[in-house]
């Protein structure tokens, strides 16, 4: 069994370094071509997230900073805390962004936190990679990928949440005690800096764990609301959060050209490169209703599921595709799922495996193929959540069918 699992995880990773070798060699032959594109907007909005973010909480009034419009302003407060201390050592109150990029603070700053946040990343995925005995040669295949780069080109907390969701991911379900207040502190923090990571919680429910949801709930609340009071204007700050987050939402729900993770941006994508035009907004409300569709049914699912892997999955693709504004950064979150793949390989038959494989292949595949590498991974995903919530399904059908003919016999 051991054997089978290494077999897999070489294969895996032995295509990973081809494909980012010839991303090497493709952006040697070539620094301003397409695989330039493996950075967002290639590399001409450089490290935008950092940068833009110092500018707007330098003077501890970010809700209202009109510095890119107040939409762009949407964090909860324990994510402007956390980068205030490096705001304050240069003056990014009166930069412009370009401007940003040749402040020497600034860019060591960024080396600072993102050196941290991948040390983070890193360290959470290895707990979970030996928890499993799988060889940690699997990690390679991760941070040589499209996703991993694209993720530390943009500077963004995206990278610290993956990285406490990955902590939650390995030990929510621990026998050990203080592991399972890892978990609860970690998910706490996920869900304060992104939100979304919420869905996770569901996971809790199979065990019937409710002391640890309210524990992660309570603590969850405080990291919201405290660090409110850090900044000028204090709690009367909310109102306006929340109406920079309905202005950010309605910002990206019209602005679809940013790729993303997305079910209507693909198919949006798709009918203006065919020339179809008409019709074209039912189309595009039609498919957020099927996503939102899909991502209730995987969220129960979830709840009735046993399969370890299979619920973690469809919970992590749920967190991709559900938001208006996933970025392709979001595929931090499948890195997790990634590795419990390998660990439950005997799980499913060849056939199977060999497709989950490949999608996951060109999900990471840095080495970029005409601008389109996004609009595959997010084929590749949809087609495995399709796949999944079928299978998910099926496996619930067949179990309430068996309880009610055990019922039946009884009588």
């Amino acid at each position: 069994m051991r054997t089978n699992k290494l077999t897999y995880v070489n294969v895996f990773t032995i295509i990973c370094c081809i494909l980012f070798l010839a991303f090497l060699i493709g952006l040697h032959l070539d620094p301003n071509g397409v695989q330039r594109q493996i950075f967002f907007a290639g590399m001409n909005d450089f490290f935008a997230d950092f940068f833009n973010v110092l500018r707007y909480i330098a003077e501890r009034d970010p809700y209202f900073n009109p510095i890119n419009g107040y939409g762009e302003k949407g964090y909860l407060p324990l994510t402007y805390l956390i980068l205030y201390p490096f705001s304050q050592l240069d003056n990014y109150n009166v930069m412009t962004l370009q401007e940003t990029w040749n402040s020497k603070m600034g860019v060591m700053s960024l080396f600072l936190f993102i050196g941290f946040s991948v040390f983070m990343l890193i360290f959470s995925l290895k707990k979970i990679v030996n928890k499993y005995n799988l060889s940690p040669i699997l990690l390679l295949g991760l941070v040589l990928s499209y996703i991993f780069f694209f993720s530390i080109e943009r500077g963004n907390t995206i990278i610290l949440t993956a990285s406490f969701t990955g902590l939650f991911l390995c030990y929510y379900d621990s026998i050990d005690r203080t592991e399972r207040i890892i978990a609860i502190m970690s998910l706490a923090l996920a869900v304060t800096i992104k939100v979304y990571p919420v869905l996770f919680g569901f996971l809790y429910f199979e065990k019937k764990q409710y002391r640890e949801i309210f524990l992660s709930a309570g603590l969850t609340l405080i990291f919201i609301f405290i660090p409110f009071l850090f900044f000028k204007r204090e709690f009367a700050n909310i109102p306006q959060f929340i109406n920079n987050v309905w202005l950010n939402t309605e910002a990206y729900s019209i602005h679809r050209i940013y790729p993303r993770f997305n079910l209507s941006h693909i198919l949006y994508r798709f009918l203006i490169k065919i020339n179809i035009s008409d019709g074209i907004e039912g189309i595009y409300n039609i498919s957020k209703i099927l996503t939102i569709i899909a991502s209730l049914a995987s969220v129960i699912f979830s709840v009735f599921i046993k399969n370890k892997w299979l619920k973690i999955s469809l919970l992590t693709l749920t967190l991709v595709f559900l938001p208006v504004n996933s970025a392709l950064y979001c595929g931090l979150y499948i890195f997790p799922m990634i590795i419990l793949f390998f660990a439950t390989i005997n799980e499913r038959t060849k056939i199977f495996n060999i497709f989950i494989l490949i999608v996951f292949i060109i999900l990471l595949n840095p080495f970029q193929i005409g601008y389109k590498n996004y609009i595959f991974a997010n084929i590749a995903l949809l087609s495995l959540w399709l796949v999944l919530l079928i299978i998910s399904g099926k496996h619930i059908l067949i179990k309430l069918i068996k309880q009610r003919v055990c019922k039946l016999n009884k009588e």
